[in-house]
């Protein structure tokens, strides 16, 4: 309900030897959905203040004019409704239950 999201890249300040680009997921705001300016402002104020290894991390934002964007770290395998949802094969119980374990330590540290 949020709006779109992009694949992208930032530069890092890293050694030159090393990649200078890392990906990232970029979500945008439609201004006609659901969400507006108050969950977008919850969500850098949430997010951006956690860190857990059962969340994805935000790294930054974009309020510039009517545009509002949250950049977060890129998921290389996609998101979690794809893998259930929308695979031509279902996943085995034991990937299922290491997934909900992650997501029950995650909400576990968010309460």
């Amino acid at each position: 309900g949020f709006g779109k999201v992009f694949k992208g890249w930032i530069s890092c300040n890293q050694s030159p030897s090393s990649n200078p680009k890392m990906p990232v997921a970029i979500k945008t705001l439609n201004r006609e959905g659901p969400q507006g300016h108050k969950e977008w402002e919850a969500e850098i104020n949430c997010l951006g203040a956690l860190q857990h290894p059962n969340l994805v991390q935000l790294i930054g934002y974009c309020h510039e004019d009517e545009n509002r964007m949250l950049v977060y770290e890129y998921m290389p395998k996609g998101c979690l409704e794809n893998h259930l949802f929308r695979r031509l094969a279902p996943l085995p119980w034991t990937v299922r239950m290491k997934i909900m374990l992650g997501a029950a330590k995650g909400l576990a540290f968010l309460h």
